[in-house]
């Protein structure tokens, strides 16, 4: 599986897919060297996307952050497992289906693009529901989505990460609240958009390509992270 070069990296490949936390940041702080080699493999010509399975945070904010540390970065470049999962679920249902979405304003304004009805309730009788994470989810739209699945609702969810790194220590991930779900219905989600699934980095080639051309061919394409369990493996 592992393969050897007598090239620079940045010349073997044309797409570099970056993890987020732990290899071009920890937190506020910027891992070291990590910018201007990036700054250098783009001088080069490579085309570089940041791809995380963090659900909740806007990709123009993300940019920002990534703009502090000198970096030149659009918004498109940021790949959540928000944008990942809009577009799985357009391509899963009819333009204007009622889809019932868990998850942060982002999730709801991603699904939203794809020309799709966010819902709220199981007894809108959506055609797909979407679970994410974000920390104010309550038990009550918990019980939503689980009747939403149970009435037969396409059950997505943005990725299966059962823990989640906080200040105060190691919390409850999407994939936890995940399983309440499915140990109330019995349904497995269909699809997550989530790393180390092959959705996120196959939409971080489409987006690449501006949606309108060739993607970037898998062979030309570098994955790094800091994780194997949730960037590699």
């Amino acid at each position: 599986m592992l393969k050897s070069t007598n090239q620079p990296l940045s010349e073997a490949y044309l797409l570099a897919l970056l993890d987020l936390d732990g290899v071009v940041y920890r937190g506020k702080n910027p891992v070291e060297h990590a910018a201007e080699n990036i700054r250098k493999a783009e001088s080069l010509g490579m085309t570089v996307e940041y791809t995380t399975n963090n659900s909740s945070r806007l990709q123009a904010v993300v940019a920002d952050q990534l703009k502090g540390f000198d970096l030149d970065v659009e918004s498109w470049q940021v790949i959540t497992s928000s944008v990942v999962a809009a577009r799985m679920v357009a391509r899963a249902v009819p333009e204007g289906s009622k889809v019932f979405v868990l998850g942060a304003q982002h999730l709801r304004e991603e699904v939203a693009k794809q020309g799709l009805e966010v819902v709220d309730s199981a007894e809108a009788q959506p055609v797909a529901a979407i679970q994410g994470w974000y920390p104010d989810m309550s038990w009550n739209e918990m019980a939503q989505i689980a009747y939403a699945v149970e009435h037969g609702a396409t059950y997505f969810v943005t990725n299966r990460d059962l823990t989640i790194p906080r200040e105060l220590g190691i919390a409850p991930g999407c994939g936890s609240m995940i399983m309440a779900v499915i140990n109330a219905t019995g349904v497995e989600p269909v699809s997550s958009a989530g790393k180390p699934e092959s959705a996120m980095y196959d939409e971080a080639r489409i987006l690449a390509a501006h949606d309108d051309g060739e993607p970037v061919d898998k062979e030309q394409c570098l994955a790094i992270g800091d994780r194997l369990d949730t960037d590699i493996e």
